[in-house]
C-alpha cells in the first residue's frame, strides 16, 4: 500500500501537506490532480503533490473521490506555488490557491436527507426535510436556530443522514436547440413552425430563449420534437465577457530606432527558447507598450502565451482594449475588479488554450498559460505588485521565477525602475534596454516648482496657489485638459479639538480618522471604521473642532469655487468602490467630458491623455515624512510618472509642482527627470545604512489584543533568533510598529538584516519551535517587505 499513499495540501491556512491513502477502488491520482479527502470532520478538494508518507504510527485517512483525470493544474505551476510558500514561509495549500480557478478549490457543505422509511413524525425539521434534502446552513436559517443538537438525535434514530455536497462547477450555461433529423414527419403547425426557424438559423441551431422569445407556446413543440429525435437540446457554455474588451484598431505608431534595437533583442531572445531578463527603462511617453506588443506579435507567431503585469486595476481598462484591438480574441484580463464569473471564465479560456495574451493586475502572475514566451512586468517598480496578506509575495520577483522556470522571457518596463531592479541590471543580472527619448516632437514637460513657504507667505491659497490657479484657467481657455495629483483622499486629514489639541482617532487603530463628505462623516483608512463627525472633543469635552489638511474631496471643492465653469472629476478608492466606475471616469476624460481630472496616485501612471498639457501636483511632499526608507524612492517614482502625463500630444507639456522641501533630492532630481543622479544618490544611502539592495530584509510582526502579550512574545521571538545569527543577519527591536494599532490588535515588529537564506531558515525555525508545524498564530512573516508600516 506503500505506493498509493499521496502528498495532499489542502487549501487552508496550513502550512504542512498531509498523507492519504487512495484506495483501490480509485485510480491513482497524478500530480496536479484534486482529490476529495475528510479533514477535521468534513471533507474538502485538495491537490495533489506526489508520494507521500506512512506515518510512523496510526491510520492514515482514505481519498474520498479523484476529481480530476488530467491534473487541472500544470507540473510548472505546481513548482512555482511550491517556491512561493518556501521562499515567503507561506503555507502550501493556500499557495496552491493562487494557481487553482476562481472557485476552484471549494469546500464542502453537510446536506441533510431523510432515510427511506421514516415514520410519521410532528418535528419542524423532519417536516422540512420531506420537501426534500436540504443544506444544515439552510435548516438554520428556516428554523431559526441551530439543528445540530436535533440532527444528532434524528442521526442516531436512523431517520437521518448528513452526506457532504460539493458546490457547482461556476459555469453559467443555456440551452440550445439543434435540428438534428429535418427529414422526420412534423406533427402540426407549431413543430412546423420550429422546424422552420431552425432551418433558417445560422448552423441549424438556435438558443431555446431566442427561439421562444416571440412564441412562448413553442415550447411544447420543442419538447415534442425532442421526443421524435428531430431535434436535440444541449447545455451550452456562455462566457461572461468583462467590460472594456472592446478595442478599435488604430494605425500603427513608426518605431523609433531605440524601440527596434528594444524589440530586437526581447525576440532574440524569446526564439531561443530559454529564460532571459530585460529591464526596459524608457522614459515617460517613450513608447515602453508599442516595444512590448511587437514582441507579443512575434510571441505569437511562435505559437507561445504572453503575459502583461500592470500594478494598478485602474490601468488595466486602456491597456486592455489596446491589446484586444491589436490581438483580437485572443486577449483575456484577470484581476479582482471582474465580478466573479466574468474571472471565473476569462480564466478557463486561458486554461483551454482559447486566450493567448493575459493582460491583468497581481494575481495574473499565476494565470494557466501553456507555452508561456514572454512575461511583461510595466511599471515593475510599483509597490503595488506585492501582497500584503498572506502569502505576501511580490509579483515582479514571481514573474521573474516563472520565467526562469518555464523557460520564458521576462520585461521589466519603467521610467522609475526600482533601485533593486536597476541595480541587478548594473550586476548583469538584467539586460538594460534604454528608450532615453520620448515618442513625438515636443519632448519632455516644462516642471515649475512653487515653494509653498513663500507662497503661504504671501496670503496665496494653500491648495491652488496663484502660479497654478493661472496655468489652470489658461488651460481651459484653450480647451486643454488639466490633471492634478493629490495622493490624499477625502476631505480634511484630521479633527482637532481647539481647547485641548487632541485628535479624533480611530476606536480600532493608532492612527487619526479621515474627514470625509465635507465633514459630516470620520473614517478610519486601515480598518473602514465609519461614523458621523464628532461634535465635541473626546478628550476635553470641548466645542470647538477645527479641520487640519486636505485631501482630493477639498480640492474639488477649491476647484468649483475658483473655476466654476470647469468640468470636474474625482478619481480615488472612495469613488471607484464600484464596479466599473475607473473605467467610466478614465473613458470620460479620454473624450473631453471632463476638464479637469483630480486624483491620488492612480491617475499618475499609465495611461496616455493626447490632451493633457497641465499637472499640478497639489502637494508634492505626501510621503516624504513616512518612517521608512523607500519614502524618497516612491516620492521620486510618483512625482516623475505624474508629470509623464503632460504633453503627449501635439502641444507641449507643463508641470506646476508645489512643496514645502523643493531642496529634497527626490523632488529635484524627479523635477530634472535625472534617474540617474537620483539612483547615485539614493544608493550611497541605502548603501550606508544598509537597505536593499545591499542587504536583504525579513520583518517579524507580532500582534495580539492585548499590549503586554504582544511586547512579550516579540521579545522571545528576538531573542530566539538572536540565539542562532552566527554573524549571518542582525536583528532589530523588538519595537513596536509604526502602525503600532490595526484593526483593534496591538503590533510589535521584529526587524532582520542580513543574508536572506539565512534569515528565512532561522525565522521557519524559531517560529516552528515556538508554535508549532501547523500555524503561527498572531505571527505576520514578510520576506523582502516594501513596506515597514
Amino acid at each position: 500500500m506503500e505506493g498509493r499513499i499521496v502528498s495532499v495540501a489542502l487549501p487552508l491556512p496550513l502550512l504542512p501537506p498531509f498523507s492519504y491513502r487512495v484506495p483501490s477502488s480509485l485510480s491513482l491520482p497524478e500530480r496536479g490532480a484534486r482529490v476529495e479527502v475528510p479533514f477535521a470532520g468534513r471533507r474538502v478538494v485538495g491537490v495533489v503533490l506526489g508520494p507521500g508518507q506512512a506515518p510512523p504510527r496510526g491510520e492514515l485517512a482514505d481519498v474520498v473521490q479523484v476529481i480530476d483525470e488530467v491534473p487541472l493544474i500544470a507540473p510548472p505551476l505546481i513548482d512555482l506555488a511550491l517556491w512561493v510558500a518556501d521562499y515567503y514561509l507561506a503555507p502550501v495549500g493556500e499557495c496552491l490557491r493562487l494557481v487553482m480557478p476562481p472557485q476552484g478549490i471549494r469546500s464542502s457543505r453537510a446536506v441533510a436527507r431523510l432515510s427511506a422509511d421514516v415514520p410519521d413524525s410532528d418535528d419542524p425539521l423532519v417536516a422540512l426535510l420531506r420537501q426534500g434534502p436540504l443544506p444544515v446552513s439552510t435548516l438554520a436559517r428556516r428554523l431559526r436556530h441551530d439543528p445540530s443538537a436535533a440532527l444528532a438525535r434524528l442521526r442516531s434514530a436512523g431517520v437521518v443522514t448528513l452526506d457532504q455536497q460539493l458546490r457547482s462547477s461556476g459555469f453559467r450555461a443555456s440551452k440550445v436547440v439543434r435540428l438534428i433529423s429535418p427529414a422526420k414527419e412534423c406533427k402540426g403547425r407549431a413543430q412546423a413552425e420550429v422546424v422552420r426557424r431552425l432551418q433558417g438559423a445560422d448552423g441549424g441551431e438556435l438558443p431555446l430563449a431566442e427561439l421562444l422569445r416571440d412564441r412562448p407556446s413553442l415550447r411544447g413543440a420543442v419538447k415534442a420534437l425532442e421526443t421524435a429525435g428531430i431535434v436535440h437540446l444541449e447545455d451550452q457554455r456562455l462566457t461572461r465577457t468583462p467590460l472594456g474588451m472592446e478595442g478599435e484598431a488604430g494605425p500603427r505608431p513608426v518605431p523609433l530606432a531605440g524601440q527596434i534595437d528594444a524589440v530586437r533583442s526581447i525576440v532574440d531572445a524569446v526564439d531561443v527558447g530559454r529564460y532571459a531578463a530585460f529591464l526596459l527603462h524608457g522614459v515617460t511617453g517613450s513608447g515602453k507598450t508599442e516595444v512590448y506588443f511587437l514582441a507579443i506579435e512575434q510571441a505569437l507567431k511562435a505559437d507561445l502565451g504572453a503575459l502583461i503585469l500592470v500594478p494598478e486595476i485602474a490601468l488595466t481598462p486602456f491597456l486592455v482594449r489596446a491589446a484586444a484591438a491589436r490581438f483580437g480574441q485572443s486577449v483575456a484580463v484577470l484581476h479582482s475588479d471582474l465580478s466573479t464569473g466574468e474571472r471565473h471564465d476569462e480564466w478557463w479560456r486561458v486554461r483551454e488554450g482559447a486566450a493567448r495574451v493575459v493582460v491583468g493586475a497581481r494575481s495574473a502572475v499565476f494565470a494557466p498559460i501553456e507555452r508561456l514566451g514572454l512575461i511583461v512586468v510595466d511599471e515593475e517598480h510599483e509597490s503595488s505588485y506585492k501582497q500584503e496578506e498572506a502569502p505576501r509575495y511580490h509579483a515582479r520577483d514571481v514573474a521573474v521565477m516563472r520565467a526562469r522556470t518555464e523557460g520564458a522571457v521576462v520585461v521589466l518596463g519603467s521610467a522609475t525602475p526600482s533601485v533593486e531592479s536597476y541595480h541587478n541590471a548594473r550586476q548583469g543580472k538584467y539586460v538594460l534596454l534604454a528608450l532615453p527619448e520620448r515618442v513625438g516632437p515636443q519632448g519632455l514637460p516644462e516642471i515649475e516648482v512653487v515653494d509653498r513657504r513663500e507662497a503661504l507667505r504671501a496670503g496665496q491659497d494653500p491648495i491652488l496657489t496663484t502660479p497654478l490657479l493661472s496655468a489652470i484657467e489658461q488651460r481651459l481657455e484653450r480647451a486643454e485638459q488639466v490633471v492634478l495629483l493629490l495622493n490624499r483622499r477625502g476631505y480634511a486629514q484630521s479633527l482637532v479639538c481647539r481647547e485641548c489639541g487632541v485628535q479624533a482617532v480611530c476606536p480600532n487603530c493608532s492612527v487619526s480618522l479621515t474627514v470625509h463628505e465635507r465633514g459630516r462623516l470620520v473614517e478610519c483608512h486601515y480598518c473602514g471604521h465609519e461614523r458621523e463627525s464628532p461634535q465635541s472633543c473626546a478628550g476635553c469635552g470641548g466645542e470647538y473642532l477645527r479641520l487640519t489638511g486636505y485631501g482630493t474631496e477639498r480640492v474639488i471643492e477649491r476647484l468649483k469655487e475658483a473655476v466654476p465653469h470647469a468640468r470636474l472629476a474625482r478619481l480615488d478608492r472612495d469613488v471607484t468602490r464600484k464596479r466599473g466606475a475607473v473605467a467610466r471616469i478614465l473613458r470620460a476624460f479620454e473624450s473631453g467630458e471632463v476638464d479637469v481630472l483630480v486624483g491620488t496616485q492612480m491617475i499618475a501612471k499609465g495611461h496616455d491623455f493626447p490632451n493633457v498639457t497641465l499637472v499640478g501636483v497639489i502637494d508634492a511632499d505626501v510621503g516624504l515624512g513616512l518612517p521608512d526608507f523607500r519614502a524618497a524612492e516612491r516620492t521620486f517614482q510618483l512625482l516623475t510618472q505624474v508629470a509623464g502625463r503632460a504633453g503627449r500630444g501635439a502641444v507641449k507639456g507643463a508641470v506646476v509642482l508645489q512643496s514645502h522641501l523643493p531642496e529634497h533630492y527626490a523632488l529635484s532630481h524627479a523635477c530634472e527627470q535625472d534617474y540617474g543622479a537620483y539612483f547615485e544618490r539614493e544608493t550611497e544611502y541605502r548603501r550606508t545604512m544598509g537597505y536593499p539592495p545591499f542587504t536583504a530584509l525579513l520583518n517579524i510582526v507580532v500582534r495580539s489584543n492585548r499590549a503586554p502579550r504582544a511586547a512579550s512574545e516579540a521579545q522571545a521571538v528576538a531573542t530566539a533568533l538572536r540565539a542562532v545569527a552566527r554573524g549571518h543577519y542582525r536583528v532589530l527591536g523588538p519595537a513596536a510598529a509604526p502602525l503600532a494599532r490595526l484593526h483593534g490588535d496591538f503590533r510589535q515588529q521584529v526587524l532582520m538584516k542580513g543574508q536572506r537564506a539565512a534569515m528565512r531558515a532561522a525565522a521557519r525555525a524559531v517560529l516552528t519551535q515556538r508554535y508549532g508545524a501547523v500555524r503561527w498564530p498572531g505571527v505576520v512573516v514578510d520576506v523582502d517587505p516594501t513596506s515597514l508600516m
